[in-house]
C-alpha cells in the first residue's frame, strides 16, 4: 500500500503580513526621500535666491551704466563739388541746422580734422587749397571741438545744403572717463545713482580692441570668498576727436 503524500499547506497569513510590511516600507522610504528633498531645498534655497538676486543686480547695473555713458551724436555731410581755390571755405546756409555751433568737429574725406571759426552767423573752415568733395560735420556736447584759428581769405559758398543728417545714441569715451572719476570721487553716491543695493559692490573695466586696459574702476578687490557675477560687453564708442573706436566693457558685482 502506497504512502499518501500529505497535502502542502500555505501560510496565507505569512504572505499577507509580508505584503503589508513591504507597503509600509515603501511608504516610509518615500517619506524619508521627500523629507530629504525638503531638507536639501531648505539648505540650497537661500543660495539660489542670492544667485538670482545678484544676476538681477548685474543686469540692472549694466543697463544704468550704459545709459550713463551714452549721449547724442549727430553727423552731417556737405558735398562741395567745385574746387576751392583758397585755403578756406565760408559756409553760410547750414547754420540753422546746428544747435550749438561751438561744439562741432569738421573733417574731410580722409577723416582729417579741420579747424573752423565762426563768422557772421556762418563758418570758416580750413579745408586747404584745391579742396573738393565731402565735408563732414560731427556734433555732440561730448566732443572736443575743432574750433580754432582759420584764414580770413575764404571762398564763400552760399548755395549748399546738407546731403545727410542723422542722429544716433552713442557711447562716448569722455563719458566713460567722467564715470571713472565719479567712481573714485564718490563711490557710495555713484552706487545709489546706478541702483546698486546696500551690501553689494561693483567694478568696471574698459579695454580697447586689442585687449589693452584703458580704465580700471576697482574700488576694492573682490574677496575670494564671494561669488562674483560679471559680464563682458562689446562696445562701439566715440572718442573726443569724433573717431569711432571698438572695445570691451566688463562689469562685476559681488
Amino acid at each position: 500500500m502506497k504512502n499518501k503524500r500529505a497535502p502542502i499547506r500555505t501560510n496565507n497569513n505569512f504572505f499577507t503580513k509580508n505584503r503589508k510590511a513591504s507597503h509600509i516600507g515603501t511608504i516610509v522610504s518615500f517619506a524619508i526621500f521627500i523629507t530629504f528633498l525638503f531638507f536639501l531645498y531648505a539648505i540650497l534655497q537661500p543660495s539660489l535666491t542670492s544667485e538670482r538676486n545678484k544676476q538681477y543686480i548685474l543686469d540692472y547695473v549694466k543697463m544704468n551704466l550704459m545709459e550713463n555713458v551714452t549721449g547724442n551724436f549727430t553727423t552731417m555731410t556737405i558735398n562741395i563739388s567745385e574746387q576751392i581755390p583758397k585755403p578756406c571755405v565760408k559756409i553760410q546756409s547750414v547754420v540753422a541746422d546746428i544747435p550749438n555751433p561751438e561744439d562741432l568737429i569738421f573733417k574731410n574725406n580722409e577723416e582729417e580734422t579741420l579747424f573752423y571759426s565762426l563768422s557772421g552767423g556762418g563758418f570758416r573752415v580750413e579745408v586747404g587749397e584745391g579742396f573738393s568733395g565731402i565735408l563732414k560735420i560731427y556734433y555732440s556736447d561730448d566732443l572736443n571741438s575743432s574750433l580754432g584759428e582759420t584764414s580770413t581769405d575764404c571762398t564763400p559758398i552760399t548755395q549748399v545744403e546738407p546731403d545727410f543728417i542723422k542722429s544716433y545714441n552713442k557711447i562716448f569715451e569722455s563719458r566713460i572717463q567722467e564715470l571713472n572719476e565719479s567712481y573714485y570721487d564718490n563711490y557710495e553716491g555713484l552706487k545709489i545713482e546706478i541702483g546698486v543695493p546696500e551690501g553689494t559692490e561693483f567694478s568696471f573695466y574698459v579695454y580697447d580692441s586689442e585687449r589693452n586696459l584703458l580704465i580700471s574702476a576697482e574700488y576694492e578687490i573682490p574677496p575670494e570668498t564671494e561669488s562674483i557675477y560679471s559680464e563682458e560687453i562689446p562696445v562701439q564708442y566715440i572718442d573726443e576727436g569724433g573717431n569711432i573706436k571698438f572695445g570691451f566693457l566688463i562689469i562685476k558685482v559681488w
